[in-house]
């Protein structure tokens, strides 16, 4: 099943959109309920060492496989998306970085389509996100 790119919405209270469009929530058949996804469509994960912090903790090594998700200063993210969760955190590599619900937000280099997850549950580090911010498994 595909994953859609969600269709952007207006949100009165959000402070952030992503630089590649809207964050948005979709149903994903491999995790078995709806999840956060980027405007491309593509599968959101949390990182669990950065905890609630604003600057990301991934180890240089694996960026390149764990790119974070870009943030820019707007007012627009996906339908199913509460905008009062998201924002833009400036990290110190000068990138702004999308955060939702206290998570900073990347994407898996291992993910080649809409509707891909595979980096569910990796090193028991990397999660999905509920489109209420919460981390799935």
């Amino acid at each position: 099943m595909s994953a859609g790119a969600p269709a952007p919405a207006t949100a009165s209270n959000s402070s952030a959109s992503t630089g590649g469009g809207a964050l948005g929530a979709a149903s994903n058949t491999k995790i078995g309920q709806t999840i956060l996804v980027d405007g491309k469509g593509m599968t959101v994960y949390l990182y669990a060492p950065d905890g609630t912090s604003t600057s990301s903790t991934v180890p240089a090594s694996i960026k390149s496989l764990w790119p974070a998700v870009p943030a820019t200063t707007g007012a627009t993210v996906g339908a199913g998306v509460d905008g009062s969760k998201f924002s833009a955190q400036p990290q110190q590599d000068g990138t702004t970085q999308a955060m939702y619900n206290g998570h900073l937000l990347y994407t898996f280099a291992n993910d080649h389509v809409p509707g891909d997850a595979n980096g569910q549950g990796l090193g028991g580090v990397w999660f999905v996100l509920s489109p209420a911010g919460d981390k799935i498994g």
